[in-house]
C-alpha cells in the first residue's frame, strides 16, 4: 500500500537509503536533510512530499517529488529507493507510478528525474526508460570527473 510518509519512517526511510548500495554518504545526508525539513516545515513548507509502499508497518521504499520553483506545472522527482529485499517486485514502479498520478492531481505536466551516467546507474536508467520517461539531456563531468548528469522527463 503506498502511502503519504509520517514521522515514524523516517528511520526506515533512512535505512533504505543506506542500504540502496548506490548512494553515497553525501546523497544519504542529503536525503536525512530533507526528510528533516520535511517534518519540521511539512510539505507546504519544504516543497518536498515523501511517499512509501508499505507491506504491513514495513517500508518497502519511497519516492520523494515536489514542485520545481520558477516553473509552471513541472515537479522534480528528487529521490525513488527500494529496499535491496523488495526489488524486482514491482516497488519501484508502484512509487513512479503514484509519484506521476500525485503530480496530475496538483496540477503538474511533466515529471523530471536526474540520475548519474555512472555504470552502476544503468539499471536506474534504464528503469526510467521502461517507465515512459525520454533521456532529455546529459551533461558531461557533472558530478565528477566520468559521472554524468542524465536528465530525464515525463510529459504528463
Amino acid at each position: 500500500m503506498i502511502l503519504t510518509a509520517t514521522e515514524e519512517d523516517g528511520a526506515q526511510i533512512q535505512d533504505i537509503t543506506a542500504r540502496a548500495g548506490v548512494f553515497s554518504a553525501e546523497e544519504i545526508q542529503c536525503v536525512r536533510e530533507i526528510w528533516d525539513e520535511v517534518i519540521a516545515s511539512g510539505v507546504e513548507g519544504s516543497g518536498y512530499q515523501f511517499i512509501v509502499q508499505k507491506k504491513d508497518a514495513q517500508v518497502l521504499g519511497f519516492a520523494c517529488y515536489g514542485p520545481r520553483d520558477l516553473t509552471s506545472g513541472v515537479f522534480d522527482l528528487y529521490w525513488i529507493a527500494v529496499s535491496p529485499e523488495a526489488r524486482r517486485g514491482g516497488v519501484g514502479r508502484a512509487l513512479l507510478t503514484e509519484s506521476e498520478n500525485a503530480v496530475r492531481r496538483k496540477g503538474g505536466r511533466m515529471l523530471i528525474a536526474e540520475t548519474s551516467g555512472a555504470p552502476n546507474y544503468a539499471p536506474t536508467r534504464q528503469f526510467y526508460l521502461n517507465m515512459g520517461y525520454t533521456q532529455e539531456a546529459a551533461i558531461k563531468d557533472f558530478y565528477s570527473i566520468g559521472d554524468d548528469l542524465a536528465i530525464f522527463i515525463k510529459r504528463l
